[in-house]
């Protein structure tokens, strides 16, 4: 209710009245005082909030419910960015002074009338449709068909000489970088229904939306839905599975900016990978997504690692980490198979002529039940090789050795005998003169 008196006063005189009530003692002992009329400020081009200077601080404009939706559309007409696409509103604290019948002029509100209610509201955000753009179809919110908002409802804009700079202005609309490809009939997103809204669109890039930019209105378009125009952007979030037989199995990879990075394998478990393969639409349970043989290797662009609560039920809901080396260091890339899949093609080591094989899980060996990964199958046969060459090694040291001893001993028995020889026949010589001599001496006498 407005005022009790049997004959209200004035528009004039209320507000005269409520200003001087505004600017009386507050409860915290300061005065309040109205600076001038509410304001409207700018959050873009075409979104906006009220605000009241008072005392050189920016109280909020509380409304009356009736002429609140009244007033946000006036504003979006006057700032030439068409109806009111959303307004944001919560209420005002009871028996507050509410602006009303507002005129809007020059992001001001003038010759408002004042009045005390108990359910006023206060305009927190409101964006007007010139600023409302989305884009349909795609994997991620920045890619997909472009669809603008006019008179309470979305249509879409029209192929004709659509380009990267048009394309441009959407993705900075919505925070999604730079246009990296555009697409027309033929292209990837599916038809959209509804009113074709721009045609011939001619943007320099530096617009701040599609309505700033020279085109054909929706009076005078000839475009049908097969030829709605789309966007990639830079910033658009996708995951693929490489280098497997069909799409639900291979190496994760991510897009970002423009380029495809891995996702290292630290701390990859069975839940991100269900994940991987809800997104794809490959089910979501995996086949396999770990001790690949041979082990897939990153690729030369980013790497992300992500943390993943059990709460999540997309990667994108995860913490992220780009290019942190220190939680890839001395860690492979991560894959998955989807259950269903048909795995990786890996070449058959048994035939080199042979086509081949298929295989979803790396090779394994089970000793006493328990599964052996071909990394330690491996580790275990090169230390078995390297003990089998020490122990030939050892025996071969300790055959020559011996056989160096033999040929020293015998090399030394024949030089013993050799030194004997001489001996003797120097006695025998000795001998003979002595028996000489003997044999002269008996016949002389």
């Amino acid at each position: 209710a407005s005022s009790n008196s049997a004959t209200p006063p004035e528009p004039a005189d209320v507000r005269e009245e409520l200003v001087a009530e505004r600017n009386n003692t507050t409860a915290e002992g300061t005065l309040e005082k109205v600076d001038s009329d509410p304001h409207v400020q700018l959050r873009g081009r075409c979104s906006w909030t009220l605000s009241l200077p008072v005392n050189g601080s920016v109280d909020v404009v509380p409304l009356s419910p009736d002429s609140a939706d009244a007033l946000a559309e006036q504003i979006c007409r006057g700032l030439t960015c068409g109806g009111v696409y959303h307004v944001n509103k919560t209420s005002a604290l009871a028996n507050a002074t509410c602006f009303r019948d507002c005129l809007y002029k020059d992001h001001r509100l003038l010759n408002c009338s004042l009045s005390v209610r108990s359910d006023c509201v206060v305009v927190t955000a409101a964006v007007c449709g010139h600023h409302a753009v989305r884009l349909v179809g795609g994997v991620d919110r920045c890619a997909g068909r472009v669809e603008v908002w006019s008179e309470s409802s979305w249509g879409t804009v029209c192929d004709d000489q659509w380009d990267l700079r048009d394309a441009h202005v959407v993705c900075a609309q919505l925070g999604c970088g730079y246009a990296l490809n555009v697409t027309g009939q033929g292209g990837s997103f599916p038809a959209g229904r509804g009113r074709v809204l721009l045609d011939e669109l001619n943007c320099t890039g530096n617009e701040q939306n599609l309505w700033e930019c020279p085109a054909v209105g929706k009076e005078d378009t000839d475009c049908g839905h097969k030829e709605d125009a789309g966007v990639i952007c830079s910033e658009m979030r996708d995951i693929r599975l490489s280098g497997g037989l069909d799409r639900c199995a291979g190496k994760l990879e991510v897009h970002r900016n423009g380029s495809w990075g891995t996702v290292c394998d630290n701390c990859w478990n069975v839940r991100m990978a269900s994940m991987v393969c809800s997104m794809l639409q490959c089910g979501t349970e995996p086949q396999n997504f770990t001790r690949f043989y041979p082990p897939l290797r990153h690729n030369n662009g980013p790497l992300y690692y992500y943390m993943c609560n059990t709460a999540e039920q997309s990667l994108w809901k995860c913490k992220e980490f780009v290019n942190r080396s220190h939680l890839c260091v001395g860690f492979k890339a991560s894959g998955v198979i989807c259950k269903g899949s048909l795995g990786f093609l890996t070449a058959s080591t048994a035939d080199p002529n042979k086509m081949t094989s298929l295989t979803t899980a790396p090779p394994t060996a089970a000793v006493g039940g328990a599964i052996i990964p071909p990394e330690l199958l491996f580790s275990m046969s090169v230390s078995l090789l390297l003990l089998l060459l020490l122990i030939i090694s050892t025996v071969l040291c300790c055959h020559y050795r011996k056989r160096h001893a033999f040929l020293l001993q015998q090399r030394n028995t024949n030089s013993r005998l050799s030194s004997g020889f001489h001996q003797t026949k120097h006695e025998d010589t000795v001998d003979l003169v002595k028996v000489t001599n003997s044999q002269e001496q008996t016949s002389g006498q």
